[in-house]
């Protein structure tokens, strides 16, 4: 019983974990930027930290983006109602009263 406990325990910390890592298509549409101005801003990002590699020693595996931190260091201004608006978009979490 407790030994199941702690598998889910793991589970749910590694879930949890890869719903903080985001692809460069899912940043893009989070910040409104396009990939040419993220590259402008590459030099600020540090491997391992902003960015991983889906697959890890493979230089031309894609970048998965810790959107938070990105978010933090561009201080890019957004009115919270919009932050909110774009998570949700980016989580399908959004609903339609129709």
């Amino acid at each position: 019983m407790i030994q199941n406990q702690k598998q889910t325990k793991i589970k749910d910390l590694a879930k949890n974990d890869l719903a903080r890592w985001f692809s460069t298509n899912e940043l893009l549409e989070y910040l409104g930027i396009s990939q040419s101005e993220l590259d402008e801003q590459s030099s600020l990002f540090t491997e391992g930290i902003h960015y991983k590699r889906a697959t890890p020693n493979q230089p031309e595996s894609q970048r998965l983006w810790r959107i938070d931190l990105i978010d933090e260091l561009l201080c890019l201004p957004v009115a919270p109602l919009e932050k909110e608006a774009m998570i949700k978009a980016i989580n399908n979490d959004i609903t339609c009263n129709c």
